[in-house]
């Protein structure tokens, strides 16, 4: 048997009847709505990645010297470094060194770990430590951080004494 339903005949049915032949030919389950996507809760503002000592040393090989100075001034400082003290470590003035610098070491992580959702990252940044100016337009200052693991890590890299 053979039942044909063009396409404008098909338009002119009840919606209850466009539901029933839907279901009776594909399927109980092809209209019903997908079950709602988990929310994924703090995947933007996660904790960072936690290097390993052999992660780091993999990290290092290869980067760049401006890179290597501000990864030491993390491991120097305990692992909380100011945007400012950040910039003038490689005597720079533009904000913008700072989002290459977390895109480059963020995008060699990802490749040594195998992230293809592309989520993980090394460094973070203080929401609650953030210096805005008068009329809170811009950034004036803030603090980036990594997390002990990586900052250990580091210290081992660079040769620097357990605190």
């Amino acid at each position: 048997m053979r039942i044909v339903i063009e396409q404008s005949e098909f338009r002119r049915l009840s919606a209850g009847t466009k539901r029933e032949i839907i279901e009776t030919l594909a399927g109980s389950g092809f209209l019903t709505p997908p079950a709602p996507e988990k929310k994924r809760e703090n995947l933007l503002w996660k904790e960072p990645f936690n290097l390993t000592p052999d992660l780091a040393t993999r990290l290092m090989h290869g980067l760049p010297e401006h890179h290597r100075v501000r990864l030491e001034l993390f491991a120097k400082k305990g692992g909380r470094v100011t945007q400012k003290e950040l910039l003038a470590a490689t005597e720079d003035a533009d904000m913008r060194v700072l989002s290459h610098f977390q895109a480059v070491l963020s995008r060699r992580l990802r490749r040594m770990i195998h992230d293809p959702e592309k989520r993980l990252h090394l460094i973070g940044w203080d929401f609650k430590a953030t210096k805005w100016n008068k009329d809170h337009s811009a950034i004036e200052d803030g603090i980036y951080y990594v997390t002990d693991a990586t900052t250990a890590a580091l210290r081992d890299n660079f040769g620097l004494k357990s605190r």
